[in-house]
């Protein structure tokens, strides 16, 4: 029966079972996603790693070639270090053997020019004679060491004293100029004192003045006495410096 003036029923048939098949088949999808999601990711997670650990030996077997190197590199330096400082004693006792055969020579050389004089002729210049002089560079372009060598040509020899004085002659700002012993010498005096039988060597230091130039050394040796005697050389600086 149908009442008049109310709405029309409408009958609806409920299915729990479908709508559960229905949430169990969604919850299925989602856990399957999901499941399919993380298998991904291990995969990837994975291979990334392997391909990390690869990297990371290649990096371990790099930094060992590389600290071998560094060690032979290290090792063949101190040998090369080594040899060089060999090398330098080497040349350093060569270098201070040869210094002394050259002194060795010089001194030879002076002591045949001093019996040349002593057994020269008969009719040799008697007396005090200037017998060498040399000049040796003092390790600075201005200072000097000089080795004069004196000797007495007599038949009788007795001892002679007296004095040998050097002078310096030049040029200071273009002009000619003749400097004394006090001035190249910087010492007090008028020259070395000598006193000997046969011969006898005097050294001596010369120091140039700033802006000189040496053109000849003048070199007097003048005896004491009852009978004073003299003799003057003059040698060019070119031979003695060059």
């Amino acid at each position: 029966m149908v009442v008049k003036g109310s709405r029309p029923v409408v009958v609806k048939h409920h299915h729990p079972l479908k709508k559960i098949l229905w949430l169990v088949s969604l919850v299925l999808a989602l856990l399957l996603a999901g499941w399919l999601l993380f298998d991904y990711g291990l995969s990837r997670a994975g291979f990334e790693s392997a391909q990390a650990s690869e990297e990371l030996d290649q990096l371990r077997d790099r930094i060992q070639t590389l600290e071998v190197e560094v060690t032979t590199l290290s090792a063949q330096k101190a040998v090369h270090e080594r040899a060089r400082e060999i090398d330098r004693h080497a040349y350093n006792q060569v270098d201070n053997v040869l210094k002394a055969q050259q002194s060795e020579l010089l001194e030879l050389k002076e002591e045949v020019i001093f019996y040349r004089g002593i057994v020269g002729s008969s009719d040799q210049v008697r007396g005090l004679q200037i017998l060498s002089f040399l000049l040796e560079d003092n390790g600075d372009k201005r200072h000097f060491r000089y080795r004069l060598i004196l000797n007495q040509l007599e038949k009788n020899n007795r001892v002679i004293k007296g004095r040998v004085n050097l002078s310096l002659i030049g040029l200071q700002d273009d002009v000619q100029v003749e400097l004394s012993y006090a001035e190249i010498s910087k010492k007090e005096g008028k020259g070395e004192l000598f006193r000997f039988k046969y011969f006898q060597e005097v050294e001596g230091d010369i120091v140039l003045p700033e802006g000189f130039v040496p053109l000849r050394i003048k070199v007097k040796a003048k005896s004491s006495g009852k009978k004073p005697k003299s003799i003057e050389r003059i040698f060019n600086w070119s031979e003695l410096a060059g």
